[in-house]
Order: C-alpha cells, then sequence, then structure tokens
C-alpha cells in the first residue's frame, strides 16, 4: 500500500467488463483519458476492469479518487451522470455490476482506518451489456464528454490542492518571519 508517499494522492479508476459491450464505458474512457495530452501525469491511474476488493492496495491513501463506469440510472443510452461522496456509496448496487465491489472496497477502507477520500463517479448509461467487444453508437458517441467531464474534475482538484498547498507554504513562510 501506498502510504509511504506524503501528500495528496488523485487517482482515476476505471471500471468494467471489456468483453460486455456498453460494460467496458469506464475502461475505455480511462484509456482515452490517459492517451489524451492534457491529462495530468501526476495523476495515479488504475485499470479496476471488476477486481473490486482487489483494488484495496491500489487506492489505499488515495485522497481524491475518480471513478468511470457504466451506470444504469434509467436515463437514454449514452446519458453522463455524475455522483459525489456519499451518493456514490448510496447508489443502488444493481444500478452497476460494479458498485457492490466499489461500495465494499470504500467500506473496507473505512474498516482499515485509511485517510479519508474525496469520491467522484462519472458514468454513462449503457445501452447493452450482452456479449460482445463494440460500444454501442449511443455510448461510443457519450465517450468524448466523459473524457471531459473527468478531465474537468481532475482540473478542479489539482487547483484546489495547489492553491491549498501555496497558503500552506505561504503559512510557514509568516511563521518564519514572525520568529
Amino acid at each position: 500500500m501506498s502510504q509511504g508517499q506524503e501528500g495528496p494522492r488523485i487517482c482515476v479508476l476505471g471500471l468494467g467488463n471489456l468483453m460486455r459491450t456498453d460494460d467496458a464505458a469506464g475502461m475505455l474512457a480511462l484509456r482515452r483519458l490517459t492517451g489524451d495530452s492534457r491529462f495530468p501525469r501526476d495523476v495515479e491511474v488504475v485499470e479496476g476492469e471488476t477486481l473490486g476488493l482487489d483494488l484495496l492496495h491500489d487506492v489505499y491513501g488515495v485522497s481524491h479518487l475518480l471513478v468511470l463506469d457504466a451506470v444504469d440510472t434509467g436515463a437514454a443510452a449514452g446519458t453522463l451522470t455524475r455522483f459525489q461522496g456519499q451518493e456514490v456509496i448510496d447508489l443502488p448496487t444493481s444500478k452497476s455490476v460494479h458498485l457492490l465491489g466499489l461500495s465494499d472496497l470504500i467500506q473496507v477502507l473505512r474498516l482499515m482506518d485509511a485517510p479519508p477520500m474525496e469520491i467522484v463517479l462519472l458514468g454513462v448509461q449503457p445501452e447493452s451489456t450482452e456479449w460482445g467487444t463494440v460500444l454501442t453508437a449511443a455510448v461510443e458517441a457519450a465517450q468524448e464528454g466523459l473524457v471531459e467531464a473527468a478531465l474537468v474534475q481532475l482540473g478542479d482538484w489539482r487547483a484546489i490542492l495547489r492553491d491549498a498547498a501555496l497558503g500552506a507554504a505561504g503559512n510557514s513562510v509568516r511563521e518564519l518571519v514572525a520568529t
């Protein structure tokens, strides 16, 4: 577990089964995201697929977790959704085959006294999760929006962390000058 690393850590976790058509949306969005020149290289990346609790080692100690996945909200295929904090934990596990694993993962981290983390789940409404290796047209069309939403979220977190670090550095300088 990455306990030796100091300071905030941002991680993007892609979930999905690459053999179940639109269920692969999170994994494929993660791959597009990391291939984008705007993707910050200091952000950790985990291809979580359907691993559930096997991801404990990868996310322990992460301060900001961005999850990309297919999430069935009953909306039109390709609709993007955003859930944050307790909303992620409160999602019915029937909405994604991975939410049970994600919810369990979060609960086990709490039991292990892992540092608190901010969690955002960006999802896309699947049209089909039948066997297949190609996204449906609606979910494929939503991939760019999912990547853009992820970049915005990462940018927001990095700005908040940068401002906090600058504030802490300013406080340290003021303390040194005062002594």
